[in-house]
């Protein structure tokens, strides 16, 4: 089952979202995505659908409940639109939520290693999968693949009562040539996928003094949300442009300190450890902190830090600015507890009216 704390935390502050609504689809008849195209019929590998359900208003984040008829057997398709699309990033939560969950003590990986594969059986290796043995739980299996579709992301798990790990693997075989999901061709899936490692120099998140919260102020949430939508507008463009120039891959990203199932921070390798990214929970939603820019405009003796949440339908709520660079558990309180600054979604940029002042 999936942690769903991610999608509660952006529930707080991003409209439409506050709980999971049914999808009302007939269970004798298939069901597709309308962006992806990606089609759950009302039996897959032999598991019955049971239940569609999203956590937005704009299925972008789709979960689809199967089960054998005799319920020993049950998967969960998780189908969304990440804020940072990365195979190795997702599939780290996920593992980490299954590996963090109760009587997992014992639990066993099938392979010493994550499996790199390819969705349909050939070309480039842009998906990751795993299969564990659970020793001390009542179910006696579980298995996890991660899949591009587009620049969409399908995650599957799979558990059994009574299957071992290696025959549970040969199920999610059965799954993903059911489903067929697509091999991205987007240059954000270039394969081939690799898990996600510590980072070389990890930073002591917790001796850094605890930062505090700026006076609230206009000017900085616009600013950043401004050059936000510039960068989309832009990206959007380039995507339908033949003659632009091709996306240069981003450095692989690595984990920073102790990620729990609530949140893990990451940064890409080789980087200075001046900001850092949040990923809440498995379910595609990140947080950026960053250096605020208009303090380095102004030239202030001390860098403000900027905190970004960006949710799974392309928008991105600004909050408070920290005075120092926050510990990642400050910044995961202000986004549960606080209000968002502004927001932006495309072209339109909406300010909290509180940070106007009188």
């Amino acid at each position: 089952m999936r942690f769903w704390y991610g999608a509660a935390l952006a529930a707080a502050m991003v409209a439409g979202t506050a709980s999971a609504r049914d999808l009302a689809v007939p269970a004798d008849k298939g069901w597709m995505h309308a962006q992806t195209r990606l089609i759950v019929r009302s039996s897959v590998a032999g598991l019955n659908r049971v239940a569609i359900t999203d956590a937005t208003t704009t299925e972008h984040d789709i979960a689809v409940k199967l089960e054998s008829p005799d319920k020993s057997v049950f998967a969960t398709l998780f189908l969304f639109h990440p804020a940072v699309p990365s195979v190795p990033l997702w599939f780290d939560r996920s593992r980490i939520a299954i590996e963090e969950r109760r009587n997992f003590d014992k639990g066993a990986p099938a392979s010493a290693d994550p499996i790199a594969f390819a969705p349909s059986g050939s070309g480039p290796a842009v998906a990751l999968r795993q299969s564990w043995s659970l020793l001390s739980s009542p179910y006696r299996s579980t298995s996890l693949a991660v899949m591009p579709i587009g620049e969409w992301l399908l995650v599957v798990r799979l558990t059994a009562e009574k299957l071992t790990a290696n025959a549970l693997d040969a199920r999610m075989d059965e799954m993903i040539a059911a489903l067929k999901p697509a091999i991205a061709t987007t240059p954000a899936y270039p394969g081939p996928a690799a898990p996600v490692a510590a980072c070389a120099t990890q930073t002591d998140f917790a001796h850094l003094p605890k930062a505090k919260l700026e006076k609230s102020s206009s000017s900085n949430p616009l600013f950043t949300l401004l050059m936000n939508a510039a960068v989309m507008d832009q990206a959007e463009k380039d995507k339908a442009n033949p003659k632009a120039e091709p996306v240069t891959p981003a450095a692989p990203l690595c984990r920073d300190g102790i990620a729990t199932t609530m949140f893990g921070v990451y940064r890409r390798e080789g980087e200075d450890s001046d900001g850092y990214m949040i990923a809440l929970a498995d379910a595609g939603r990140t947080v950026d902190v960053f250096p605020d820019l208009m303090s380095q405009i102004e030239k202030r003796k001390t860098k403000s830090y900027t905190v970004r949440l960006n949710d799974v339908d392309a928008s991105a709520s600004s909050y408070p600015s920290f005075n120092a660079l926050p510990r990642p558990d400050q910044v995961v309180d202000l986004i549960a507890k606080g209000s968002p600054t502004a927001k932006s979604q495309g072209k339109n940029i909406i300010i909290n009216s509180s940070t106007l002042g009188s």
